[in-house]
């Protein structure tokens, strides 16, 4: 079976290993010019930087299996643990993105412009490249970019699905000379000044040479200054941080907007079908009925890919 699947973030990336793993022909469309989504790293200088995911704790028995190969094979570590483990990936978390699609077909730097259903069954995916037919499609990007692609499908979605609403996060990155130290193991993340969500040092993390320092901001703050210019918002996260951690010797400043960082609210399924059509929904915000942290994380995304590719495979034939 030929499956199309919109996304390589982590979600679609292990959907799409599982679906080949059962034998079928797998195509992830990407617009961007990486894989990975929010496992995101970023270089700058002589260092660099994880400005998406920090870092990932695990709860249940399927990604603990994962994440057992995957320290066999040196991608992730342990970074520190209070009181549970958090793995991060040795190279940044990029990396670890980009060893799960290894083999994997990817169609980067593609956007996919709108999704349609022909009279026999197949999936077209109109890109700004081509179009693309498939039997199968899973969309693992933001809800609301799944929803204005579909079109007049989306009619045929639950409303409460739809009523989902997304919080952004602002992450400003800041290359520091000299010896930085934040906290005892590179993280801040309790009791920070308003609006500070979390404060790393990238270099403590262990994935860079230099002192690369990402802080991230709560989605309130964020959403406050979402509109504002790049520069005036720059200045006000280092205006916090240097409230937070005193005075650091800056070389340059950079901005990551994630419009759609967190969900206010989680679908508590793995994943949706639409309808009756061979068109599944997927990605962070589809949590397992009986998960019990109730957020979106890196495992829920790990999972809602692992069961919508299950889902798949059991339902072929039907």
């Amino acid at each position: 079976m030929k499956i199309g699947i919109i996304g390589a973030g982590l979600s679609g990336i292990i959907a799409a290993r599982e679906l080949v793993r059962r034998g079928h022909t797998v195509e992830l469309i990407e617009k961007s010019q990486s894989v990975g989504g929010r496992l995101a790293t970023r270089r700058i200088g002589d260092g660099q930087a994880d400005h998406g995911a920090v870092y990932f704790t695990v709860r249940g028995e399927a990604l603990e299996r994962e994440v057992q190969s995957w320290m066999s094979a040196d991608w992730v570590r342990v970074w520190y643990a209070d009181p549970y483990p958090r793995y991060v990936a040795t190279d940044g978390m990029n990396g670890l993105a980009k060893h799960l699609a290894e083999g994997l077909t990817v169609h980067l730097n593609e956007y996919v412009e709108h999704v349609r259903m022909e009279k026999d069954g197949a999936v077209i995916v109109k890109t700004d490249v081509t179009e693309r037919s498939y039997e199968r499609i899973v969309m693992t990007v933001p809800l609301p970019q799944s929803f204005e692609r579909l079109g007049s499908l989306v009619d045929q979605i639950e409303h409460s699905l739809r009523r989902l609403v997304y919080a952004p996060t602002f992450v400003g990155l800041f290359e520091c000379t000299g010896d930085v130290q934040i906290g005892a193991d590179g993280i801040l993340d309790q009791d920070l000044t308003p609006g500070v969500l979390k404060v790393i040092n990238n270099r403590q993390k262990g994935i860079s040479a230099t002192s690369l320092i990402s802080v991230y901001m709560e989605e309130t703050w964020s959403e406050e200054w979402y509109e504002r210019p790049e520069a005036e918002t720059l200045a006000e996260i280092e205006r916090l941080v240097r409230e937070e951690v005193g005075d650091l010797s800056i070389e340059s400043r950079q901005l990551k907007r994630w419009r759609y960082a967190q969900a206010k609210d989680v679908w508590h399924e793995p994943f949706y079908q639409v309808s009756h059509h061979p068109i599944y929904l997927a990605g962070d915000i589809f949590l397992e009925a009986d998960d019990p942290s109730g957020r979106t994380r890196f495992e829920s995304a790990y999972l809602s890919g692992l069961r919508v590719a299950e889902a798949i495979e059991k339902n072929i034939g039907r």
